[in-house]
């Protein structure tokens, strides 16, 4: 089409939401924006900058070395919106991020958090979390509490 030299395409961005990464004493939760934003990788490594206390996520492949699942493989064809909020629960890796901040002391049925808003970069889709920028809270306790039979 000669009536159209010269133009480009608009990349059309839908939007995601904020990419937030819950830490607890016991695990790390990366919510669903994040996961979409960084187009579902199948595999990840969690890297720490203990310096700036920055925590970032790269996508990278299963064959490289501390990559851990991220993901589940996304079909072809499939949109990224199938994705859904990805728990770490691996302890090297929630020690390494729990290190960065102080929890306060809870009742049994609460648990004390930290959730920060990262930035996605949309040329290699890592994501940055800055420890500097957490905000802290006290959730209620989920799942069967302690001495209830299960039924």
């Amino acid at each position: 089409m000669t009536s159209l030299h010269g133009f480009q395409e608009i990349n059309i961005r839908k939007p995601v939401g904020k990419a937030v990464m819950t830490v607890t004493k016991t695990l790390v939760r990366f919510n669903k924006a994040t996961v979409v934003a960084m187009e579902c990788p199948e595999y990840v490594k969690i890297l720490v900058n203990t310096s700036t206390r920055q925590i970032a996520v790269e996508p990278c492949e299963a064959s490289d070395r501390n990559a851990m699942k991220f993901s589940r493989a996304k079909k072809q064809g499939e949109e990224a919106t199938k994705a859904s909020s990805v728990t770490v629960r691996e302890p090297s890796v929630v020690d390494a991020i729990a290190s960065f901040f102080d929890f306060a002391e809870v009742d049994e049925g609460h648990v004390a958090y930290q959730a920060i808003v990262g930035q996605v970069s949309p040329t290699d889709r890592v994501t940055v979390f800055a420890a500097e920028d957490a905000t802290a809270g006290v959730m209620k306790r989920r799942g069967r509490k302690k001495g209830q039979p299960v039924k």
